[in-house]
C-alpha cells in the first residue's frame, strides 16, 4: 500500500494493483469486502456505482449533467435503490469544480463559482446526508489522477499530473502517492498561455479570464470558435493544430514546473484521433532542445500518456476515496 494524504483533510490508502482495471481490491480477503458507493459528476454526465469489488469494467449508472436538482435526484434515486437492497458503508464523490475539499471548512463538498448553470452552491455532503455514512469529496481530476496513479497508465510513477481536456479543462497532481492540494485543488485550466497569432477568436470564451487555457482549448472554446466538436472537423482543419499548440503549451509549463514522470491527458477532446501525437510534436518544438531528455519522440510519448481507465478514471478514483474513508 501507499498511504497518501492531502494537506486539507482528504486521506487515501492506495493499493498498487497488478493488473489494469483492478483498482479496488481492498479489504480482508477472508471476509466479504465492504460495500461502497461512488459518484463522478462531470461536465456532461454524472456517473454512479455501488458494489463491494468495483473495477473499471463494473456496470455503472449514468445521467446527463443538467439542472442540478434533476440530476442529483436521479443519482439519489439510484443510490436509494441500492441502499435498500444492501446498505453501503461510505460514499466517494469526484466532481467538477471548484469545490471545497477541506473537511474542517464550512464549504467542504460545496461547488464554488462555476460556469455550469445552477450548480454554484450545490452541497454534496448535505445532498447525501440521508445515508448517514462517511462522505469524501474531491475534484474529478484529482480523483482521476489518483486512479491512474494507483491502477492505470501511471501506476508506479511517483510524480503524476492528470489533465482532462473536455467541456472544460482541469488537472490533478499526485506527488509520491498523495494529491498535491494547497488552499484548494489545482486549477490548471485557468493558467495563462500565449495566444496563437492566427487564432480567429483570440479573446477566448472563459467567463472569468477570457483567453486562459480553458478559454482557448476546451471543448466549449472549440465549438464556439468553429461551430463543431474537434472530432467532427476534418483532419487537416486548422482547429487541430491550434488545439495541439495550446495543449502543448500547458504540457510544457507543467513539465518545467513539476518534472512529472507521467503527464496523462484525458477528456473528450483528447479522444480525437491524432491529437495526442500532435501535442507531442508541438511539445518538442516548444521545448526547443532545452532539456535533451525530451529531444526524442519516444521520450515525449513516454511522458505524455493517454489514460488507461478512461472513460471512468474519475469514478474509479471516487471508489478508492470511498474505500479509504473506511480505514480512517
Amino acid at each position: 500500500f501507499v498511504i497518501g494524504s492531502s494537506h486539507h483533510g482528504a486521506f487515501y490508502i492506495i493499493r498498487q494493483a497488478n493488473a489494469p482495471g483492478n483498482a479496488t481490491t481492498m479489504g480482508n480477503s477472508e471476509t466479504q469486502p465492504p460495500r461502497i458507493a461512488a459518484i463522478e459528476a462531470g461536465g456532461s454526465k454524472c456517473l454512479a456505482v455501488v458494489g463491494s469489488r468495483v473495477t473499471a469494467r463494473h456496470p455503472y449508472y449514468s445521467v446527463a449533467t443538467g439542472d442540478p436538482e434533476i440530476t442529483l435526484q436521479s443519482i439519489l434515486s439510484f443510490l436509494r435503490q441500492e441502499f435498500d437492497q444492501r446498505p453501503f458503508e461510505s460514499i466517494g464523490v469526484a466532481t467538477f469544480g471548484p469545490v471545497g475539499i477541506e473537511k474542517k471548512r464550512a464549504d467542504y463538498g460545496v461547488i464554488g463559482p462555476t460556469p455550469k448553470a445552477g450548480w454554484q452552491g450545490v452541497n454534496y455532503v448535505h445532498a447525501l446526508a440521508e445515508f448517514n455514512v462517511p462522505i469524501v469529496v474531491d475534484s474529478d481530476v484529482n480523483s482521476a489522477a489518483l486512479a491512474e496513479s494507483c491502477a492505470g497508465v501511471a501506476r508506479g510513477c511517483p510524480r503524476v499530473v492528470y489533465v482532462t481536456v473536455g467541456t472544460g479543462i482541469g488537472g490533478g497532481i499526485m506527488l509520491e502517492g498523495r494529491p498535491s492540494n494547497g488552499l484548494g485543488h489545482p486549477e490548471l485550466g485557468h493558467m495563462a498561455i500565449a495566444v496563437h497569432p492566427d487564432d480567429p477568436a483570440p479573446q477566448g470564451c472563459c467567463s472569468f479570464h477570457g483567453s486562459c487555457l480553458e478559454g482557448l482549448a476546451s471543448g466549449a472554446a472549440i465549438r464556439q470558435r468553429w461551430g463543431a466538436p474537434l472530432s467532427e472537423l476534418p483532419p487537416h482543419h486548422p482547429a487541430h493544430a491550434l488545439t495541439s499548440y495550446y495543449v502543448a503549451q500547458m504540457c510544457l509549463n507543467l513539465t518545467l514546473t513539476l518534472m512529472p514522470d507521467a503527464l496523462v491527458l484525458g477528456g473528450g477532446v483528447m479522444e480525437t484521433p491524432g491529437l495526442r501525437a500532435a501535442v507531442c510534436g508541438q511539445f518538442r518544438s516548444l521545448m526547443a532542445g532545452y532539456l535533451p531528455r525530451w529531444n526524442s519522440a519516444e521520450a515525449v510519448e513516454q511522458l505524455i500518456r493517454q489514460p488507461q481507465l478512461a472513460p471512468v478514471s474519475g469514478l474509479m478514483g471516487a471508489v478508492l476515496m470511498a474505500e479509504a474513508a473506511l480505514d480512517l
